[in-house]
């Protein structure tokens, strides 16, 4: 079957194409990260990009312009702290805001060895607030819609989504097309070519070990090899009888 082999050839062709650009943006990706790690920790470290550092006990007063997302964040020794925290807008009203997600990862301060864990988010909000300690240990206030956008701002950034967004579907194709080449490859039958007189023949082998696994066929008993054919006993004959004629005609 030529026309299955051509389209099996051309399954394993991209299935090699989509796996190798897939291992090039994943290791895209992969270098991107190291380069853009440390920017990252820097921009979400409570210690060095805050809005608010509170010690046990303070409050203070503080003006954002506006923000989607602030988070407040306590250090935590592998446990859960609590957030222990009163957020009050100009006009005296509490925001209640709302726990972590499962997205909302601690963050990590790397030269001192201090672990942070989100305690509190609070989604869009702007104008004047103020912000009570009521807790034990220090309190920071996080503007993390700013820190995202410095982030974005990073080259780096754009590389690290760009080799994830595209190197992982990329590499499912592949991955796709290979299984497929190998389903091909065992449903299709064993085929060689054959050299035959200068023509190029395309066979199956199981057919021809089969053949070659007949007998030949048995001569047949009752035919003569050294008979000659009929004709060329006629042919002998009219010769004779020409040559009679001849010396017949020549006595007369």
């Amino acid at each position: 079957m030529p026309g299955g082999r051509v389209v099996t050839d051309r399954k394993r062709a991209w299935a090699r194409i989509t796996t190798a650009s897939s291992a090039a943006l994943l290791l895209m990706a992969v270098i991107s990260l190291w380069q853009v790690f440390d920017d990252y920790n820097e921009l979400y470290n409570p210690e060095s990009n805050s809005l608010v550092k509170l010690e046990p006990g303070d409050s203070i007063t503080f003006e954002i312009e506006s923000s989607i997302l602030v988070s407040a964040l306590r250090v935590s020794d592998g446990g859960s702290p609590d957030a222990d925290l009163i957020l009050t807008d100009s006009q005296g009203n509490e925001l209640p805001g709302r726990g972590a997600r499962a997205l909302e990862f601690d963050r990590y301060d790397e030269r001192n060895g201090t672990s942070f864990s989100v305690v509190r988010v609070f989604e869009n909000i702007g104008g004047e607030y103020t912000l009570e300690n009521l807790g034990t240990t220090t309190l920071w206030l996080v503007d993390d819609e700013d820190s995202a956008n410095k982030l974005s701002g990073i080259v780096w950034t754009y590389l690290f989504y760009i080799g994830c967004c595209l190197g992982f579907p990329i590499g499912l194709v592949g991955f796709v097309l290979a299984i497929m080449v190998w389903t091909d490859k065992r449903k299709m039958p064993d085929q060689f070519v054959i050299i035959d007189d200068g023509r190029v023949i395309i066979g199956n082998a199981q057919s021809d070990m089969e053949d070659d696994q007949n007998p030949p066929e048995a001569p047949n008993p009752f035919s003569d090899t050294n008979r000659q054919p009929p004709s060329t006993i006629s042919t002998d004959a009219s010769k004779e009888k020409d040559g009679e004629s001849w010396k017949s005609w020549d006595e007369g």
